[in-house]
């Protein structure tokens, strides 16, 4: 006997035979019921996304993003980690990267004349309440113009709500000036 597993896109019925969802949505929800009833403590790899998106004008740009969805941490120490990559042009713009959780910034590097070379940033959350969070984020390039630093906020994010995790792009000159390459989300439930 064969069984083919469904393709995400895939829609499933409900229990009134009413098209409702797809298999990967129904079985994203079904694990965040159960893992928040049962309060079941596995983690691992929430998001990978790869691809590539780049600034646009000289206004902020939402680059690579993810929604943290609510009651992802359930208990005091759990841990979001967050990396994200990507490169500078090779031109002397001003350019800003900057990472957010919710409605924080955790990090960014301010307008810098950055002349190409890539970036990486790195940050962890843990929560400490239902509203805050211990926060760290790193930065490390390989352009002498972009100070490897650390920096920690006093997180102060609903972690009852939905909650968005992005890196945004910024240049006073030009569009492609900032392109972020990888976002990866992993969650490590304290136990």
């Amino acid at each position: 006997m064969i069984f083919g597993i469904p393709s995400t896109t895939q829609a499933i019925s409900d229990e009134t035979f009413t098209i409702s969802t797809s298999w990967f949505s129904f079985f994203q929800n079904l694990w965040r019921s159960t893992r928040a009833a049962l309060d079941v403590r596995l983690g691992g790899v929430l998001n990978i996304n790869t691809s590539s998106i780049s600034n646009s004008g000289t206004s902020e740009t939402d680059l690579i993003s993810y929604t943290l969805f609510k009651d992802s941490l359930t208990t005091n120490g759990d841990l979001i980690e967050i990396d994200a990559w990507g490169i500078f042009a090779s031109n002397a713009n001003n350019k800003t990267v900057a990472l957010k959780f919710g409605s924080q910034t955790i990090l960014t590097t301010g307008a810098i004349a950055a002349n190409g070379g890539s970036w990486h940033i790195n940050a962890k959350i843990i929560k400490t309440a239902a509203t805050t969070q211990e926060i760290l984020g790193e930065i490390i390039s390989s352009n002498s113009s972009v100070s490897d630093s650390n920096t920690r906020t006093a997180g102060t994010q609903d972690l009852a709500t939905d909650l968005v995790i992005k890196c945004t792009g910024t240049s006073g000159t030009a569009s492609t000036d900032i392109t972020q390459y990888s976002l990866i989300v992993k969650l490590t439930p304290y136990d």
